[in-house]
């Protein structure tokens, strides 16, 4: 069988969710034995500097790149449309027997059968996300590929059911693919020490740890109202931030420092994996208080490196901790509050859901998504 994949999330220096899965799961079957032939559609990213190919050199002689050669197109068509179109002008040329990509985005093709993979709808059910240019982008471009897809990749039995709901699909023309967990993701193996992250953030003493930008559904504002209590209890705790933004130009800072709590709070941008483990080990909780996730990585990584969790009550998220996290409502301050609190109180329970974290951590493994891709795959070019 030939298999073409989207490989652009494979060749950019830049790693989101969506460029980690792809690495993750495509490093995971050029380990399978299987005697499928790869063809790694790529095109090189808008800003030059972006691309590296080291991942596909390091791959096996049946994973082949092959350059799309997108500017072929009129400089007048929109970008996506001009790749969609590249896309399926290469699939023709390649033989493939299926495509698949990381993202909600295929190409109408007669070439072969399409596979997409859907994170998350929040473009269509978060009504802030909802409003905006990239949400209708979304919205529009996803309604397309499902509509046109033979088989569809969600990454939670959350997602999968907004999907059979909002765009009337079969639920059995759904898999469900659970993201890996990276294997740097590893309880310290003794009390963790301060590490360089932590002095050159200036994060010292217990604190709270939260993963991701400051975007409107990370509730970043609530979880701020849900602090202020228990710092003015005189609870004794750091808020670590971490993610990609220039947090100085945050929503999330000006609220802090209009509120005069900036002192209590610290901000690391664009952390490595090996900074975000150390972050993960030297936290006393980490806390997800999303009003939406299509899955819930960073409870994930926390749980693999042994720190207890407080989050949001939604499914996705039950999905991947189970009884292993504490949960609060997510739009209520005080409910967010209480129990994160009552986590940070109690270091019994913070020990139970360590231990808890770590075996439910265990479950989630890249070679079982890779397995699973294949399979659906296998099933979508019979």
């Amino acid at each position: 069988m030939k298999i073409a994949i989207d490989a652009r999330p494979l060749v950019t220096k830049q790693m989101g969710g969506t460029q980690q899965r792809a690495r993750a799961i495509v490093g995971a079957l050029a380990e399978l034995k299987n005697e499928h032939e790869y063809r790694l559609l790529y095109d090189w990213p808008a800003e030059a500097e972006q691309f590296d190919e080291t991942f596909l050199k390091e791959l096996p002689a049946n994973f082949v790149p092959v350059e799309i050669g997108s500017y072929q197109f009129p400089t007048h068509m929109h970008l996506g449309a001009r790749m969609l179109n590249a896309l399926s002008r290469a699939l023709g040329r390649a033989g493939a027997d299926v495509y698949h990509a990381f993202t909600p985005f295929v190409p109408r093709t007669n070439a072969c059968p399409v596979v997409p993979t859907v994170h998350d709808l929040s473009f269509e059910l978060d009504p802030m996300v909802r409003r905006t240019t990239a949400g209708r982008e979304l919205r529009k471009m996803t309604t397309w590929s499902v509509e046109y897809a033979a088989r569809i990749v969600a990454v939670s039995s959350q997602t999968k059911s907004d999907i059979a709901s909002v765009y009337a699909v079969n639920p059995e023309e759904i898999d469900v693919i659970y993201n890996g967990i990276d294997p740097i993701f590893t309880p310290a193996p003794e009390l963790p020490p301060r590490t360089r992250v932590h002095t050159d953030n200036q994060i010292s003493g217990a604190y709270l740890l939260a993963v991701g930008a400051d975007i409107p559904r990370r509730n970043y504002a609530r979880l701020l109202d849900a602090l202020y209590p228990l710092w003015e209890g005189g609870v004794k705790v750091q808020w670590v931030l971490a993610g990609r933004d220039d947090w100085k130009v945050s929503d999330i800072y000006h609220q802090a420092r209009e509120a005069g709590v900036l002192e209590r709070m610290r901000f690391v941008t664009s952390p490595t994996n090996e900074e975000l483990v150390q972050l993960y080990r030297g936290a006393t909780i980490t806390c997800c208080a999303s009003s939406f996730e299509g899955f819930g990585l960073s409870v994930l990584e926390s749980m693999a490196c042994g720190t207890p969790a407080a989050c949001s009550d939604m499914r996705s998220l039950r999905e991947v901790a189970e009884d292993a996290a504490v949960y609060f409502s997510h739009d209520d301050p005080e409910a967010m509050s209480e129990a994160i609190g009552g986590l940070l109180e109690d270091a019994e329970y913070r020990r139970q859901l360590k231990y808890r974290g770590l075996a439910r951590a265990g479950k989630f493994t890249w070679k079982t998504a890779a397995e699973l891709t294949l399979k659906a795959l296998e099933e979508a070019g019979k």
